[in-house]
């Protein structure tokens, strides 16, 4: 049986295969003569494209150029064809409809024909294209920026690093121009990028597009429930990337969402991205150890120490105002109405601020309460760990040390204030954390009252 198969795989070369073989070979010399036949003529299409003749003509001749770069291999001549369709979307805006389209279609097909070069350049067609074609035409806009979306992702795919980060690159200076409308679409590839580049590891373009994200979102025409929907979905690209254990990344992630949330200085979308991360800490620290969460969303503990130093001195600024205003009686009747009003803007801003305040402390208490629960663990143990672990990390940073001390000394008071019962059993145990105090008379009575 043996001898009889290596008979056959061993049977001798034939006049026949001979044949065969010299007819394939002519079939493949035929099919490179018929695509040779198909190459452009680059002196008709600059023609056509700076004259602007038939241009149903010329946008047909355009696609079929587009096939065939993509069946020859010819990346070598993209300059040549891409010269022609920056013509035409400048000179002919009947035809920027249809490039837009055929630049996403063959920006995709050249990443998959590991043609990057051809990829790249129809990304940055695209992004011309959208500058191009202005506000107006919304529809359009929404599926240029998709469009945008599937050329960047099939880079990211077909690991065509360097084609993504300068993808990413075009992309930040097209929104430096201006021309960019802040619309879903734009939000959409925003978050995409956001996700693939830390997804990817590439640690450049993460950067860059955190930094993109932040002049977007802070722009004044943003809708604020669109900035919210990206800030929490932010938030949990940040809490996919701790959960690997990617530290770099992960750090790069918060530290840019807490500057967003700083400039906008939103108390409502802080209180809901706060309370959201205190939840993926929580998960974090079941899944992986307390110790390692606290490592991991540092920057975010950092973020809500300023936010609680910000408001206590905002506090204290207002309280001080009130009491200039009741000393200062002035003209009895040319001043009254204006004192009345900075008396109500003053009482309005101040609710503002003990409502923050309140919010900081009853999520830090929750969120103690549900890591114990969590690690099977008393509340104090969480408390001690924290403190241990927010020390260790600040390293030689005295004020940050101090500021870790005073803020879980204010939770826990507040924990002591609103939870007596429970509290009690635990409360001589807190010593090492409620001794020295950092806490001044004002804040523990502050403290007593928001409880």
């Amino acid at each position: 049986m043996a001898k009889q198969e290596e008979s056959i795989f061993k049977k001798g070369y034939t006049e026949f295969d001979e044949r065969l073989d010299s007819e394939l070979e002519e079939e493949k010399d035929e099919r490179r003569k018929q695509l040779l036949l198909q190459a452009p003529d680059y002196k008709l299409l600059n023609w056509m494209a700076e004259h602007g003749e038939s241009p149903e003509e010329l946008g047909v001749k355009l696609r079929d150029a587009g096939y065939y770069f993509l069946r020859s291999g010819a990346e070598e001549e993209t300059e040549k064809i891409m010269t022609v369709l920056h013509k035409v979307v400048e000179g002919q805006p009947s035809l920027r409809g249809d490039i837009l389209k055929q630049a996403g279609f063959f920006g995709c097909l050249a990443f998959k024909r590991n043609m990057p070069v051809l990829g790249r350049a129809c990304a940055e067609l695209i992004l011309k294209d959208l500058r191009l074609i202005g506000a107006d035409e919304r529809d359009l806009v929404e599926e240029g920026y998709l469009l945008l979306k599937n050329v960047a992702d099939t880079a990211a795919h077909t690991r065509n690093d360097e084609a993504f980060k300068k993808i990413v690159e075009a992309f930040c200076s097209h929104w430096k121009r201006g021309y960019a409308v802040i619309t879903n679409g734009l939000t959409a590839v925003l978050a995409d990028l956001l996700f693939v580049a830390a997804d990817r590891r590439y640690m450049v373009a993460l950067k860059q597009i955190c930094r993109l994200n932040r002049n977007v979102l802070r722009h004044e025409s943003v809708d604020p429930v669109m900035r919210q929907q990206f800030v929490l979905e932010w938030s949990r690209v940040a809490a996919q990337i701790a959960q690997r254990g990617w530290d770099a990344e992960c750090t790069v992630l918060l530290k840019e969402l807490c500057l967003l949330l700083g400039s906008v200085k939103d108390f409502g979308l802080i209180k809901k991205v706060m309370a959201d991360v205190s939840v993926h800490i929580q998960m974090q620290s079941q899944w992986d150890s307390f110790k390692n969460a606290c490592h991991m969303y540092y920057p975010y503990f950092l973020f809500y120490l300023a936010v609680l130093q910000w408001t206590l001195r905002r506090y204290d600024c207002l309280t001080h105002q009130e009491g200039i205003l009741s000393l200062d009686t002035g003209d009895q009747e040319s001043g009254m109405a204006d004192r009345l009003e900075q008396k109500m803007n003053l009482f309005s801003e101040k609710e503002t601020v003990v409502d923050m305040l309140r919010f900081l402390l009853r999520n830090g208490r929750d969120f103690t309460a549900a890591c114990a629960r969590l690690l099977m663990k008393d509340e104090w143990e969480i408390y001690l760990s924290w403190l241990h672990e927010g020390i260790a990390i600040a390293g030689k940073h005295e004020k940050t040390r101090r500021r870790i001390r005073k803020y879980l000394q204010m939770v826990a008071e507040y924990w002591r204030c609103t939870q007596p019962s429970r509290s009690k059993k635990q409360w001589e145990k807190m010593a090492e954390i409620m001794r020295p105090s950092e806490m001044s008379e004002e804040e523990s009575a502050l403290v007593d009252r928001l409880a």
